[in-house]
C-alpha cells in the first residue's frame, strides 16, 4: 500500500530554492518523480521507501522500538486495526530490509489476521501472503512482492470506496516508519544527520496526509486521528517558521537540536497513542 524522510542554525535567512514544492515534495517522498496527485486523494511514500532511506544511513537494526505483534489480536474496532495494521506494515517492511526473516514472518501472521478482521483479505490476497511466505529468505524477491501487494491494495481499496480504511492504513504505515525514523535518532540530529534530514523533510508528506484526512469527511474516528495530529503538526510548523517557510534545505543542513526534539517526542506520543488503541 502506497506510503516513504531542517532546521538550519545560522542558515535561516537564506533564499529560499526556486524549485517547484511539488520537486521538493519528490524529494521528501525519495523519488525522482511523483505522479499527479488527485484533489481527493494522494499517495504516501511505502514504507518500504523509507525502511530503505534509513538502512542506507547506516544504522543497526533495532528490534526494541518495533510493535509487538502479539498484540494485534487486541485491537477490535475498525479505526485502531486499521492504523495498527499500518504500523505493523511498516514494521514488517524494516524488518525484511534488515534480514530479520523470523521477525518478518511474526508480522506476516499478525497482517494477515487483521486483514481479516478488517475484511479487506479480498484485497491482501491469501496467494500473495502465502508467496510471502515462501520467499522469506529471499530478500529481493521479498521485497518486490511486498512492493506488489500493498501498491496493489491501495488502488482495490480506492476502487471499492474503502478509502478511510486505507487512509487509517496508510496513515498508520507513516507513523510508523516516521517513529522507527526518529527513536534510531535518539531525538538528538546530532546522531545520525543524514536521518534526522529526511524526518525533516517528511514535513512535506505531512501536509499530504492531512489532505487525506481531510478528504474522509467529519467522522468520530477522523476528529480522533486529527486531534492526535496536532501534536505534529505544530511541532513542523516550528520547525517550518523556523525555516523561513520551508521543510527542504540543500546541503546537509545543521538543526535546531529543542525544535527536532520536540518533533521526535510529538511522534513517539502520537505512534503510542495510536498502539493503545485497544
Amino acid at each position: 500500500m502506497s506510503i516513504a524522510s531542517v532546521l538550519m542554525m545560522g542558515c535561516a535567512s537564506e533564499p529560499k530554492s526556486d524549485r517547484s514544492k511539488q520537486d521538493l515534495r519528490n524529494q521528501a517522498y525519495g523519488k525522482t518523480s511523483q505522479p499527479a496527485v488527485s484533489n481527493n486523494y494522494y499517495s504516501l511514500p511505502s514504507p518500504l521507501e523509507v525502511a530503505r532511506i534509513v538502512q542506507k544511513t547506516g544504522v543497526e537494526y533495532e528490534p526494541r522500538i518495533l510493535h509487538k505483534p502479539e498484540l494485534g489480536v487486541r485491537y477490535s474496532t475498525n479505526m485502531a486495526a486499521s492504523i495498527n495494521l499500518g504500523i505493523y506494515c511498516a514494521d514488517l517492511s524494516y524488518s525484511i530490509y534488515f534480514d530479520q526473516k523470523q521477525v518478518a514472518l511474526k508480522y506476516l501472521d499478525c497482517i494477515k489476521d487483521l486483514a481479516s478482521g478488517l475484511d479487506i483479505s479480498d484485497i491482501i490476497t491469501q496467494k500473495k501472503m502465502r508467496e510471502l511466505e515462501d520467499n522469506i529468505s529471499d530478500k529481493d524477491k521479498l521485497l518486490k512482492v511486498v512492493s506488489e501487494t500493498f501498491f496493489h491494495s491501495d488502488a482495490l481499496l480506492k476502487e471499492n470506496s474503502r478509502r478511510p480504511t486505507a487512509v487509517m492504513v496508510g496513515m498508520g504505515m507513516w507513523i510508523e516508519s516516521l517513529y522507527i525514523s526518529t527513536q534510531l535518532c535518539n531525538a538528538d540530529p546530532k546522531v545520525n544527520p543524514a536521518l534526522a534530514k529526511t524526518i525533516v523533510e517528511q514535513g512535506l508528506v505531512f501536509e499530504d496526509l492531512l489532505g487525506m484526512l481531510g478528504g474522509l469527511g467529519e467522522t468520530s474516528d477522523v476528529a480522533h486521528v486529527k486531534t492526535e495530529l496536532e501534536k505534529i503538526k505544530s511541532a513542523y510548523s516550528a520547525i517550518y517558521d523556523h525555516l523561513g517557510g520551508s521543510y527542504v534545505v540543500e546541503g546537509q543542513p545543521e538543526y535546531d537540536a529543542k525544535l527536532f526534539a520536540d518533533l521526535c517526542g510529538a511522534v513517539a506520543a502520537v505512534r503510542d497513542s495510536f498502539t493503545q488503541l485497544f
